[in-house]
């Protein structure tokens, strides 16, 4: 026989070509229609099953997160999703008392991670933690075939644009690294307006300096094993960077605010304002903070180098430095023109962060990210006066 049910205070609203019902359930009553299998997920019709393994494709961490974000009264996972089939199971709308009664069995088109999120919630509370059971839930429900579960897991996956992560690190920023790039680009002058705070994607139009998910991707890649666990060592830390991206902006006025002229001209012919180069920068902090090296060690990177008996800046195109360690490679245009373009991958910010350890003196055998990992870095003192007093 197959499992009847009915639901109450339904209202019957439409998704795509389809008739839908829009329900509230417990968490309490979806762990146990998880369990008793009334609600199951068609692997074939959601993400699959790993092809060496052949276990189901699921992300585990993402739902202990939001399991755990239930438990603490934060989490937000918006509208449940699930299907009967009308092959398989049967429904009936009563418009009248708004009842939907269900015979047979759902599946999950989409939402899989949050109904497992909610049962292990549900599993805490027996255990005796804080997270209510009858917390209710919205769910909206499909009465389409096994064919068109496919369409509705593409539309919920794929057809909605998310925000680009600048945008949604900058209103959410989720760890503490993101934390941190955050309150400096809000508190230091040269990069407050000066950091794209919207999208990912810098225009030629766009004066700005960088997107903010550059620079928080740089603090998250560099400065993940960083004490920012207390408030006092956050702001230890950031009084330190403040400093640090103080006197950098001096050393090269390249990264200050510029106007789209200038920022253009600097665009053209230096690295010194890339993406990769933010890395640098970000990636040299960590590891000047982490030697207690004095600021004024950044001079170094206005030095010039020469090239045919003439001072050439240490960032511009025309040092063939950049081509060597593959920060620059040579591309040709639709024209047929060749250009050099920054070349932005893991490899070449990594080059460039050498070439900038390099530049200033730091040691090399330090600086190695072999070694790195294993060092003891204890960068949670207060800022000290001497070692970043700015240059007149």
């Amino acid at each position: 026989m197959p499992i009847k049910t009915t639901l109450d205070n339904v209202n019957q609203t439409q998704d795509g070509p389809w008739t839908c019902y829009d329900a509230v359930v417990t968490a309490r009553e979806i762990a146990t229609l998880r369990r008793t299998g009334f609600i199951r997920v068609d692997d074939e019709r959601q993400r699959g099953r790993d092809s060496v393994s052949a276990k189901p494709v699921i992300k585990q961490e993402k739902i202990e997160r939001w399991s755990q974000q239930l438990i603490d009264g934060d989490a937000v996972l918006g509208q449940l999703t699930w299907n009967f089939r009308p092959e398989e199971s049967h429904l009936s709308f009563d418009p009248a008392n708004r009842t939907l009664e269900v015979a047979g069995g759902a599946t999950l088109p989409d939402s899989r991670h949050r109904h497992d999120a909610i049962v292990l919630a549900v599993d805490s509370a027996a255990r005796g933690s804080d997270f209510d059971v009858d917390r209710m839930f919205s769910v909206r429900i499909f009465n389409v075939s096994a064919d068109d579960e496919p369409r509705i897991f593409y539309a919920y996956n794929q057809e909605g644009e998310k925000a680009d992560p600048t945008r949604s690190k900058w209103l959410h920023p989720s760890v503490a690294t993101q934390r941190f790039a955050a309150e400096l680009v809000r508190r230091s002058p040269h990069l407050k307006d000066n950091v794209d705070t919207i999208r990912d994607r810098m225009s030629k139009r766009n004066p700005r300096l960088c997107a903010f998910n550059t620079m928080s991707k740089a603090f998250e890649d560099s400065w993940v094993d960083v004490d920012l666990g207390s408030d006092d060592a956050f702001e230890a830390n950031l009084e330190w960077m403040l400093a640090y991206w103080d006197t950098l902006v001096g050393v090269l006025p390249e990264l200050q605010r510029l106007d789209i002229t200038r920022r253009t001209l600097v665009r053209e012919t230096s690295v010194a304002d890339s993406a990769i180069a933010i890395h640098g920068y970000i990636n040299l902090a960590r590891h000047l903070r982490a030697a207690e090296a004095p600021l004024t060690m950044l001079e170094r990177l206005a030095e010039p180098v020469k090239l045919d008996g003439l001072d050439v800046p240490f960032f511009s195109r025309q040092n063939p430095e950049w081509q060597t360690r593959g920060v620059l490679v040579s591309a040709v245009k639709r024209n047929g023109a060749r250009v050099l373009n920054v070349r932005n991958a893991n490899q070449s910010r990594r080059a460039i962060a050498e070439a900038m350890s390099e530049k200033v003196g730091l040691d090399e055998g330090a600086y190695g990210a072999d070694r790195l990992n294993s060092r003891e870095i204890a960068m949670s003192q207060p800022v000290d006066a001497e070692a970043v007093s700015l240059p007149s």
